[in-house]
């Protein structure tokens, strides 16, 4: 339920309760107006006619709501249903995720609702004109958003959009992951052993984590220091039942009685909030993998479409190279609690996926754009990132003898080795071209895809 209000229900509920409310408010005005004996409307309550005709303009226009909405969100869903269908399920959530489509649902449901809120309120003493006129201005309104709903729907379900969508979200989330790396530190203390590991009792997914329940039960455990707390289950980590949560270290020498160490156990397993599904509010991880899952199925054989997959490659750069530009995550050096980040991680997975099913596909403009990828991020990369890059393009190399030497790779992988030659990777540089020579060597020969690079063999 809670999830449920945070992913969508909570914006189409203030939608029909303030459409409840200005039901309330416009009745309260009409029944004194009924009640004076006055006409302060004029023409407004002439046009509108009696309680008869108010009655029947009234049903008319709640069941053209209802059917008008009811075939409208079936064609939606219709829609939604084939592009996850051409995509992923990742789709869905997209959808849902909108502030837009959260107000759409929000705004037919609670029309509907003040329709029939005033069709109750007519009878002889009492003339809803307000009222009427209000649901006549708010039909109008729904009407002409129709054109638009459909319009956003469609291009919602636009391979680009939704990964322009998911980008979008990991920003937000790697800040709020960034700010709850600030109160942690990266690193163990040296002088510490392990104490003992805190254990899951439950199953699911770690969707936040106390940081001040933490702070809070090592503090009254031993207030002198003594304890640290490594985080081994970060947020979005899947933990089954009696997985590894956190594991407690105490200083050398000191020691913590049984009764202390349960019930510090206990304050800490407390402090993990488990779900049954991984946040993308607050888990940027989730979305690369959401973009890894679109990438790898557009681009192996299932789908054979290297759009989408162009669009995942693109944005991952970008991705990747906000992060480089925004430096490591901050940590508080005389903080209890370690937690490693693994943001920078899980993009260059992301980024590895794509490269290695593009083999499978014999997807050259992939393959080429993850190579490209790699020697445009590599200037602005940390030491530690280089290595990383560096790795995976020793690791890509395997997969070069699945395709053809075509203009578009031959000259991303030159770009690739100039790249790396001057991040003083130089032996990963000749790597990069012993294998552009030996793949070149194919070039004019008719190989089948097992045998195409020189020096392979099928087996």
């Amino acid at each position: 339920g809670k999830r449920a209000f945070g992913e969508f229900l909570a914006l189409p509920v203030l939608v029909v309760a303030g459409v409840i409310g200005l039901a309330v408010a416009l009745y309260i005005a009409d029944d004194t107006w009924s009640q004076g004996g006055n006409d302060p409307y004029g023409w407004l309550s002439r046009l509108l006619g009696d309680a008869g005709s108010l009655g029947s303009l009234l049903s008319t226009v709640a069941s053209s709501i209802i059917t008008v909405t009811s075939i409208t969100f079936s064609l939606l869903l219709i829609a939604l249903q084939q592009g996850s269908s051409a995509l992923t399920a990742q789709v869905t959530d997209q959808f849902l995720m909108r502030r837009a489509n959260q107000f759409y649902f929000g705004y037919f449901v609670g029309l509907s609702i003040y329709v029939l809120m005033t069709l109750v309120t007519v009878s002889s003493v009492h003339l809803p004109v307000l009222g009427t006129a209000a649901a006549l201005l708010l039909t109008a309104v729904a009407l002409c958003m129709i054109v638009v709903m459909i319009y956003n729907t469609i291009d919602q379900m636009r391979p680009a959009q939704i990964v322009r969508a998911i980008r979008g979200h990991i920003v937000r989330a790697r800040q709020r992951e960034r700010d709850f790396l600030a109160g942690t530190r990266r690193t163990p203390r040296a002088g510490f052993e392990l104490l003992t590991v805190v254990e899951s009792e439950e199953s699911g997914h770690v969707a936040r984590i106390d940081l001040d329940a933490l702070r809070k039960a090592l503090g009254q455990a031993r207030p002198e220091g003594d304890l640290e707390i490594e985080i081994g289950a970060t947020p979005g980590c899947f933990v089954a039942y009696r997985d590894p949560l956190a594991r407690l270290r105490i200083r050398a020498g000191e020691k913590l009685d049984s009764v202390g160490r349960d019930r510090l156990v206990e304050a800490v397993r407390g402090a993990f909030k488990l779900e049954d599904g991984r946040d993308l509010t607050c888990d940027p991880s989730y979305g690369l993998t959401q973009l890894a899952t679109i990438g790898w199925r557009s681009v192996s054989t299932a789908k054979s479409n290297p759009s989408p997959g162009l669009a995942v490659v693109e944005t991952l750069r970008d991705i990747i190279a906000r992060w480089l530009a925004d430096g490591p995550a901050e940590e508080d050096p005389d903080s209890p609690i370690v937690c490693a980040d693994g943001a920078m991680v899980a993009a260059l997975d992301a980024l590895e996926l794509i490269g290695l099913v593009a083999s499978e596909s014999i997807q050259s403009q992939t393959i080429s754009s993850v190579l490209r990828s790699v020697a445009m991020l590599l200037p602005s990369a940390s030491a530690e990132t280089v290595t990383a890059l560096a790795s995976l393009v020793r690791r890509s190399l395997s997969a070069l003898g699945e395709h053809v030497p075509t203009r578009e790779l031959m000259s991303a992988l030159e770009m690739l080795e100039a790249a790396l030659a001057t991040a003083g990777l130089g032996g990963c540089a000749e790597d990069v071209g012993a294998a552009r020579c030996d793949f070149a060597l194919c070039v004019g020969q008719l190989n089948s895809r097992s045998t195409r690079v020189p020096g392979t063999k099928q087996t």
